[in-house]
């Protein structure tokens, strides 16, 4: 991974601009003035430099996987880190990954190895960098929090152009400010990842429930009793029916009887197993196509909210619509010690990340449903809520002092100390 002597590219070709000027969500158009798509960290490094000099507004854009045009500028340049993918295993402790690479890159690279990265984002798609920059959760969150919490040390370039390496003992605030800084504070080029051992084959099941207090009651009892190594939830509000997806890695076949008894769910609705432990669990490539309008918003919600998210009476099921033009989803999340301090989250030991996203071709019903959506955050919210911030949250002064509390002083400070210039400036974010 070492750097080349070279300066990025900035591209003005139509063709370049036009691909770069939506996001996954569709929700926003914004052209580019120019497009570059750096190889190393010293090719970020200068171009950051040069965006600070020329007063040049910078967009920092990998999977694209945004709705609310974080990744996208008008007529600034927007930095492709797709370039930065290269991915090295360094023993049985941890891997050494470029902030462009995409997850699924990093499961083929571990492929083999029987080591994955204790959380792995379900959509492969989606880079390294930015998935640290929001937090990071997946199907093993209930056991190990988020991907911000497995980190071991970062290589960062902050708004300065300055490559910096950087830990929870060394340069430890800029490794605050970046993780969870929803890309504000610096560009990550490359990321040391620690593993832990996987199974070597994975039993997947898809249990079906129509009885939501019972459903309750089994997660509560799931996730007590580490039962399962992989859990997803999908509620159906149209059929009043949940999709609990759980999994467990194995060597040894595990006995169904024994790993499903005592649980009230109605029907099986599939089983499998697979080697592809990681990549099973993931979203399919097709199941949000680029060409719709993907309007969505996460939260991540008190425990004891769990029966009032099932019951969801926020959700207009005119508003919403039916599987699969829309998905509604719950995680469970362990807390543990989570050391980034501007990834807000409700207190206790668990949490519950809570998803809406719909899959609508009309641009104009996606923003009737994104303005719901900002609606039922008030709610959610209320309930004692926080807005992870992956959609667009239509935040305000009032509204982004009390996501981020007493943080948000901390926040400002840190975008003076490592974007003084403002280089990196995403539409609506407080810093």
């Amino acid at each position: 991974m070492n750097s080349e002597d070279s300066q990025p590219d900035l591209s003005r070709l139509p063709e370049d601009r036009e691909r770069r000027s939506y996001d996954f969500g569709r929700m926003t158009r914004r052209m580019p003035g120019a497009v570059a798509t750096p190889n190393d960290a010293e090719q970020v490094a200068r171009l950051v430099r040069r965006a600070a000099s020329d007063g040049v507004p910078l967009a920092i854009r990998g999977g694209g996987h945004s709705q609310s045009g974080k990744s996208l500028t008008q007529g600034g340049w927007v930095l492709d880190t797709r370039g930065l993918n290269q991915v090295q295993l360094l023993g049985d402790e941890l891997v050494r990954a470029q902030g462009g690479a995409p997850w699924g890159q990093i499961l083929d690279a571990l492929r083999g190895t029987r080591r994955l990265p204790p959380v792995v984002a379900d959509i492969a798609e989606v880079t390294v960098g930015g998935t640290l920059s929001a937090g990071g959760l997946g199907t093993t969150s209930h056991r190990h929090g988020v991907q911000i919490a497995h980190v071991e040390k970062l290589e960062v370039v902050t708004g300065t152009g300055e490559r910096v390496r950087c830990s929870r003992s060394e340069n430890a605030s800029l490794f605050d400010a970046v993780r969870g800084g929803q890309g504000q504070f610096g560009i990550i080029t490359e990321a040391w990842l620690r593993l832990r051992r996987a199974g070597g084959r994975l039993r997947q099941y898809l249990l079906r429930y129509s009885d939501f207090e019972r459903f309750a009651s089994d997660l509560e009892r799931i996730v007590e009793e580490g039962r399962f190594d992989h859990l997803r939830a999908e509620t159906r509000m149209h059929q009043r029916t949940i999709l609990l997806s759980a999994a467990i890695e194995y060597d040894d076949p595990p006995d169904d009887g024994q790993v499903l008894e005592g649980l009230g769910y109605e029907k099986i609705d599939a089983s499998g197993e697979t080697d592809e432990v990681a990549r099973a669990v993931m979203f399919p490539k097709w199941g949000f196509s680029w060409r719709n309008h993907h309007p969505w918003r996460d939260w991540f919600m008190p425990w004891e909210t769990l029966p009032t998210l099932l019951e969801q009476p926020w959700l207009d099921p005119q508003t919403i619509p039916r599987a699969p033009g829309s998905w509604t989803g719950v995680y469970p999340i362990r807390m543990g010690p989570i050391d980034a301090p501007l990834f807000m989250r409700p207190g206790g030991e668990r949490m519950l990340s809570y998803s809406v996203l719909a899959v609508l071709s009309r641009r104009e019903r996606a923003h009737k449903v994104a303005e719901r959506l900002r609606e039922i955050d008030r709610t959610l919210v209320g309930l004692g809520g926080k807005s992870y911030l992956s959609g667009d949250v239509g935040y305000g002064r009032r509204e982004w002092a009390e996501h981020y509390g007493e943080k948000l002083e901390l926040g400002i400070q840190w975008k003076k100390e490592f974007d003084p210039k403002r280089v990196f400036q995403a539409e609506g974010l407080p810093f």
